[in-house]
C-alpha cells in the first residue's frame, strides 16, 4: 500500500456573510504520497488558497472547516492523525514544523524591521531544541541549499530582489525539515527566468529530501514539469483530477480545456486568444446558488492564425508612416547616495536607448525586473526627468519641456499609462465612475455632467463591464474587472498613445486572455499605439508587431516578434525564451 502523507476527505470550508454562508471549498477529496508533488490549479476564487489554509489550520475567523477530515502522516512508521480533531496548541506543533508553507508575496510575509538572520533563526529555534549558534549554523546551511550566499543573513527584506526573497521564504520553510511543503502561487509575480530557477529549486529539494509538495497556481503551463498529479478547482470543487500527462494530453472537463487554451503560445500567433467562456457556459439557480456547467464548442474563428505574410504586410504598412514617437539616445539614472554637488555619479537605469514607434503599432518591451523597462516608460511620459537624450512626440521634443509647463500637460492628454496593479492604481474612496471621469475633469473634456456620465457608461460597456456598476467601489470588483476600469480610465480622454506596464502579469491566465483580446480590439477601434511592457515573451509576442529586448538598461536586440522568437541573436534572449513554460 502506498505511503500517503495527506489524505483529505470531503473537506468543506464556509465563511458566514450577511446572515448566509459562503462555501469556499465544497466537499473535496485528494491524496498525496510521500515524495510526490500535487498541483492545485484554478482561477482566483476557486478555493485553492483556502484549501491550503485549511491544511495549515489557518482559516481566518469567522470562517471554519464545517465538514471533512484531514489525515496527515509525518513519518512512514507513524499512524495517520486527523488534524481537525487536534487542539490548537498541538496543531501548532505541526504547523511550520512538519507542514510548512510558502506564501505568494514574500515582502508581506517577512518582517521589514528584522534582518534575514533574525527571521530564519527564529523559525529554527521555534521548532527545534537547539542553541542560538547552532540555529545560525543551520540558517546558513539552508540559505546555501537554496543557492544564496551567507552574506544575505545581515540584509533586510527591502535589500533583496523578488527572486532572492522567495528563496529566503523557501529556506525558512525547509528549515525544520517538513514532511509536507505547500507553495501558494510562489512564482506569479516573478520574471520567467527567476520563475524557472525557483521551480527547479523546488523540484531538487523535493527529490533530495523526499519531501511531499503541494504547488498552487492559476497556470497549468507553470507546473507541467514539476508535479506528478494535478487537481483542477472551480468554484470550490475539484472538477478534474489525474496524472499531469493525462490532464495535458486529454483533458475531460471544459474548464480544464479552457485553462489550457487561453495561454499565449510561442509557436503560433492567434488573431484572438480563446477564453474559458468559449469552452463552457454556466447556468445558476438563484434560490440555491447551484450551478450547471455546459460544455461549448469553441467558434472556428478562435483558431484563426496570423500568417507570416500578414504580419509582414502589416509591419511594412506601419513603418511607411512618420513615427509618432522617436526616442534618441535617452539616458535616465539614479543619483548614488552620499555624493553631493558637481561630479555627482549616477547608476544608469536607461543607458543611451534609441527607437521609433509608429502610429497604430504595438511595440513590445521585454526583459527581467531591473532591466529598465518601467523607468523607460516613465521617462517617455515625463514622469521622470531624463539625464540626456531626446523624446520626440509628434515633432515636439518633450524631453526639453519644463516639468510643470502648460504644453506638457496638454500633451499628456494624448499619452496614458496602465499600471501593473489595478488596485493600487484606483482610489479606494472613489467609485469607478468617478475614477473614469476624473481625467476628463482635469483636462476640461466634456464639461457637461450629463455628457461625462454618458461617456463613462459607454467606456464601461466598451471594456466589457456593466454600465450600472458606475457607483461601485474598486474593492467590489475582481482583479480583472479593476484592470478593465483602468483601461477605461486611460481611454477617457481619447489618447493616441498608451503604455501598458506589466498590465496583465498579476492576472489569472483566463482573465489575462480576456484583457489582451480587449486591448487588441480597442487598438483597432480607437487607432491606438501601444508600448506593451512585460517579462513574459509569449504575451509580448501575441501583442507586439516588433519587440525590444532590454538588459541592464540597454537594448539587447530589436526585431519582429517572429524574428526574436525564431532566430534570437543574443544569449540573453535565448535564456528568456528557454525559461518560458511550454507545457507538455
Amino acid at each position: 500500500m502506498s505511503d500517503l502523507v495527506v489524505d483529505v476527505r470531503q473537506l468543506q470550508v464556509e465563511f458566514p456573510s450577511g446572515g448566509q454562508k459562503t462555501v469556499a471549498v465544497d466537499h473535496i477529496d485528494f491524496q498525496l504520497e510521500r515524495g510526490k508533488t500535487l498541483g492545485i490549479v484554478g482561477e482566483s476564487g476557486s478555493g485553492k488558497s483556502v484549501t491550503s489554509l485549511a491544511l495549515m489550520g489557518l482559516i481566518p475567523r469567522p470562517g471554519r472547516v464545517s465538514h471533512g477530515e484531514i489525515f496527515f502522516k509525518s513519518t512512514p512508521d507513524s499512524d495517520p492523525i486527523d488534524l481537525q480533531i487536534l487542539p490548537e496548541w498541538e496543531r501548532r506543533t505541526y504547523r511550520g514544523g512538519k507542514i510548512a508553507m510558502i506564501f505568494q508575496e514574500p515582502m508581506s510575509s517577512l518582517n521589514p524591521v528584522y534582518n534575514i538572520e533574525f527571521q530564519l533563526t527564529e523559525a529554527i529555534l521555534l521548532h527545534q531544541n537547539v542553541t542560538k549558534p547552532e540555529a545560525v549554523k543551520q540558517a546558513i546551511a539552508r540559505l546555501e541549499e537554496v543557492e544564496l550566499f551567507p552574506e544575505v543573513m545581515q540584509r533586510y527584506p527591502h535589500e533583496l530582489s523578488g527572486g532572492q526573497l522567495q528563496r529566503v521564504m523557501i529556506a525558512m520553510a525547509i528549515a525544520s525539515n517538513p514532511t509536507l511543503l505547500i507553495a501558494d502561487e510562489p512564482t506569479t509575480a516573478l520574471d520567467v527566468t527567476v520563475q524557472a530557477t525557483i521551480l527547479q529549486l523546488l523540484r531538487d529539494l523535493s527529490a533530495a529530501r523526499q519531501m511531499s509538495l503541494i504547488f498552487i497556481t492559476h497556470d497549468l503551463g507553470v507546473i507541467a514539469d514539476l508535479v506528478d498529479e494535478v487537481a483542477v478547482m472551480y468554484r470550490g470543487k475539484i472538477v478534474e483530477q489525474g496524472a499531469i500527462h493525462d490532464i495535458f494530453k486529454n483533458p475531460q472537463h471544459p474548464y480544464t480545456k479552457g485553462l489550457l487554451a487561453c495561454r499565449p503560445r510561442l509557436d503560433q500567433k492567434l488573431v484572438l486568444l480563446p477564453t474559458v467562456a468559449d469552452y463552457m457556459s454556466i447556468e445558476e439557480i438563484p434560490e440555491t446558488r447551484e450551478i450547471t456547467i455546459k460544455e461549448r464548442t469553441p467558434d472556428e474563428s478562435l483558431r484563426a492564425q496570423v500568417s507570416l505574410e500578414e504580419d509582414k504586410q502589416r509591419l511594412e504598412s506601419l513603418l511607411s508612416q512618420k513615427p509618432l514617437l522617436s526616442v534618441q539616445n535617452l539616458q535616465v539614472g539614479y543619483a548614488n547616495k552620499g555624493i553631493l554637488g558637481a561630479g555627482r555619479s549616477y547608476t544608469m537605469a536607461v543607458n543611451n536607448i534609441s527607437f521609433d514607434l509608429y502610429p497604430g503599432e504595438t511595440l513590445g518591451l521585454v526583459g527581467e525586473s531591473g532591466c529598465g523597462k518601467s523607468t523607460l516608460a516613465r521617462a517617455i511620459l515625463r514622469l521622470m526627468q531624463p539625464l540626456g537624450g531626446d523624446i520626440w512626440f509628434r515633432d515636439e521634443n518633450i524631453a526639453k519641456l519644463p516639468a510643470r509647463s502648460k504644453r506638457l500637460r496638454q500633451l499628456r492628454r494624448e499619452m496614458q499609462i496602465v499600471f501593473q496593479n489595478p488596485y493600487n492604481s484606483l482610489n479606494p474612496r472613489m467609485t469607478i465612475g468617478e475614477a473614469i471621469a476624473e481625467p476628463m475633469i482635469i483636462h476640461n473634456i466634456k464639461r457637461d455632467k450629463k455628457k461625462r456620465l454618458e461617456r463613462v457608461q459607454y467606456l464601461l460597456e466598451r471594456v466589457g463591464l456593466n454600465p450600472d456598476w458606475i457607483n461601485r467601489y474598486p474593492h467590489e470588483l475582481s482583479g480583472g474587472q479593476r484592470q478593465r476600469v483602468c483601461i477605461a480610465r486611460a481611454l477617457a480622454i481619447e489618447p493616441q498613445f498608451i503604455i501598458c506596464d506589466e498590465s496583465v502579469s498579476a492576472l489569472d491566465v483566463s482573465v489575462q486572455a480576456q484583457v489582451l483580446n480587449l486591448l487588441k480590439e480597442l487598438q483597432t477601434e480607437f487607432q491606438l499605439t501601444y508600448i506593451f511592457i512585460s517579462h513574459d515573451l509569449s504575451v509580448v509576442k501575441f501583442m507586439g508587431d516588433r519587440i525590444i529586448v532590454m538588459n541592464k538598461g540597454k537594448i539587447e536586440e530589436m526585431g519582429t516578434a517572429e524574428q526574436i522568437y525564431r532566430d534570437p541573436q543574443q544569449n540573453y534572449t535565448r535564456q528568456l525564451i528557454a525559461a518560458i513554460p511550454k507545457g507538455l
